[in-house]
């Protein structure tokens, strides 16, 4: 679902009674002037109004069949110039219809990776480039050139940093001759924890009692940089003006780290964010069919009066919607409105959900969140392939930008720069540090992680089941089945199921996703260190009762260690496979109830903190 935080019916958060706007600083400011306006009235509907008075006055001229023919059409002019329909006005579903009528709403059944690109921006083609010294994708479509920068680090796997970013507009250069026209886009996306897809199975419900709702299963953080044609500016100047943004952008983030995509991650990117699987994508009146899920887009419109203080976190409480998946894409850039340039922001949610049930409840939740906030959500009901290309890394989207769609509906850039844009921690929270604040790693990413776990079984069935809390599937190899199969029983989420196999059967599962990320749990003693290359979305978690010599090169070649006390002579073992020196001996003397967590020789320590679920499913998990 997607949706815009606009503000069409006020040019700012605060309108004082004296008719003029209060910038954050407090100085006044004038109300922004509407092209194409009378007195506030649009000329269009001036112009109607008086075509409608034309025809009565000429029936009422030639009689009284003609009046009584040109009253119903003047009757349908006026309405369709002044009737509102959920908050726009008649001649703007019209030309809505119209726009939808005349475009295409589905992929073909061979879809090729950039066919979900030349759906939303027909003609759209991705092309590589060197972008401030690195090599990089460029998305070129009718409009102009758009460089994709991935924040934060995705692959990172204990997920400890909070990167806060600066509003799009603050990024944006000034307007003026020395650049051609451009835009800014920050774009998040969130998985709530637990997933839709766990229900209120035991998973859900002991994740619950675990995080209080405070985490998401999965999140991302992009960038994106976009130059517009221009009269005057050849493709040459596009590129490196594009560059030169680029490489500001990258400066003013600061320590936030930014990584331009190349060619093949941004299409991957762009398809997971879409949630595109490869299957045909449809566009209908009220939504989208993308990869299993339905979505629908919806605008936020700003209603009069001073926000909430909540309004901050507006956009990390939004991410956390019951949806399978939210998606936020904050858009800033320059325009003309009454002979001076403005700062326009857009800002655009899309919510996923499996069946139009769930979407419709997610939908509700939104509208729920944003009453107090003194917003609301408009859903794009024959606009929602303009809403996706909003919210995917595209620049911003047709959204902003068509010229009579909705050109004043951007929230003014100071009030959208009291939104705060974070890149925070998401993943599988493992545990509770000292200050008991969670301890979080990201087992599924963009590639694939290996894990090796020193301590046995009831740690191991711990880790599963709150993986299974954010959607993961589990295929477990033992060759202690009796030792699995209570807790089989006690966690199976309804329409998913534990799979145990015994070592060396090969079992079809569908590779892991965002969505559904997929976990092996090896328990069959000994083995080597598995180095053949895996799918991203997927986890390989080896479990080892003790830890000796032949698990040596397993470790050393693990993301990831989960080592709950180890004897003396494990830990000399471990610290000499990892690099760990003296801080190995530390793993000696922690809690029974604590692990160390070993990722590029940095150990972090967490209790693991069960729940009562927990506790009864699986049982005390120190070592056994």
């Amino acid at each position: 679902m997607t949706t815009s935080l606009t503000g069409r019916d006020l040019a700012d958060l605060g309108t004082p009674l004296d008719g003029k706007a209060t910038g954050t600083d407090g100085a006044a400011r004038s109300r922004p002037v509407h092209r194409g306006r009378i007195l506030g009235i649009r000329t269009g509907q001036l112009l109607g109004t008086q075509l409608a008075a034309v025809l009565l006055l000429a029936g009422a001229r030639h009689g009284t069949m003609a009046l009584i023919a040109a009253t119903p059409l003047a009757v349908g002019l006026l309405a369709a110039t002044w009737l509102r329909v959920r908050g726009r006005w008649a001649f703007e579903w019209v030309g809505t219809a119209a726009r939808y009528a005349g475009r295409r709403h589905s992929m073909p059944v061979d879809a090729s990776p950039t066919a979900l690109i030349g759906l939303v921006a027909p003609g759209a083609r991705v092309e590589h480039a060197d972008l401030a010294g690195d090599p990089a994708a460029v998305v070129v479509d009718g409009s102009g050139l758009t460089a994709i920068l991935e924040l934060g680090d995705p692959a990172g796997l204990l997920a400890e940093d909070v990167f806060v970013l600066p509003s799009p507009a603050a990024l944006l250069p000034p307007a003026g001759p020395d650049h051609p026209p451009c835009r800014i886009q920050v774009l998040l996306t969130g998985v709530p924890a637990p997933a839709v897809s766990a229900g209120n199975g035991t998973p859900a419900n002991s994740y619950r009692q675990l995080t209080e709702g405070r985490l998401l299963g999965h999140g991302r953080a992009l960038l994106t940089v976009h130059v517009r044609y221009a009269e005057g500016w050849s493709p040459d100047d596009l590129r490196r003006t594009l560059s030169g943004l680029v490489r500001k952008a990258r400066r003013r983030l600061g320590t936030v780290p930014a990584r331009p995509l190349g060619e093949a991650a941004a299409l991957r990117v762009i398809a997971e964010l879409a949630h595109d699987d490869g299957t045909p994508a449809r566009e209908t009146w009220s939504g989208l069919r993308i990869g299993g899920l339905a979505q629908t887009t919806f605008r936020l419109r700003q209603r009069p009066g001073q926000p909430a203080e909540t309004t901050r976190r507006l956009v990390s409480r939004i991410l956390a919607s019951p949806a399978s998946a939210t998606t936020v894409a904050v858009a800033a850039g320059h325009r003309i409105e009454g002979g001076r340039t403005v700062t326009a922001v857009d800002v655009t949610v899309r919510l996923a959900a499996p069946d139009a049930a769930a979407l419709t409840a997610a939908g509700q939740a939104l509208r729920k969140l944003l009453a107090p906030e003194r917003a609301r959500a408009d859903r794009l009901d024959g606009a929602h392939l303009d809403g996706l290309a909003a919210s995917l890394p595209l620049g911003g989207g047709a959204v902003v930008d068509v010229p009579g769609r909705i050109t004043d509906r951007g929230l003014p850039a100071d009030a959208a720069g009291g939104l705060e844009l974070s890149v925070g921690a998401a993943g599988v929270m493992l545990g509770l540090n000292r200050g008991g604040e969670p301890v979080v790693a990201r087992l599924f990413r963009p590639e694939q992680t290996r894990i090796l776990l020193v301590g046995g079984v009831r740690c191991a069935q711990l880790l599963a089941l709150r993986a299974m809390a954010l959607g993961a599937r589990v295929v477990v190899q033992t060759s202690r089945p009796h030792a699995w199969e209570p807790f089989v029983r006690g966690a199976a989420v309804p329409g998913e199921s534990i799979a145990v196999v015994p070592p060396g059967r090969a079992v079809p599962v569908p590779p892991g996703s965002a969505l559904h990320p997929l976990l092996v749990v090896v328990d069959v003693g000994p083995v080597g260190a598995d180095t053949r290359p895996g799918g991203g979305w997927q986890a390989t978690l080896v479990v080892r009762d003790d830890f000796g010599p032949a698990d040596v090169d397993v470790a050393s070649r693990a993301d990831l260690l989960v080592l709950q006390p180890l004897r003396a002579d494990e830990a000399d073992l471990v610290g000499a496979a990892v690099g760990l020196g003296e801080t190995a001996q530390w793993l000696t003397r922690i809690r029974a109830d604590m692990v160390g967590l070993v990722n590029r020789r940095a150990v972090r320590w967490a209790a693991l903190a069960p729940t009562p679920i927990e506790a009864q499913l699986v049982g005390p998990p120190a070592r056994g």
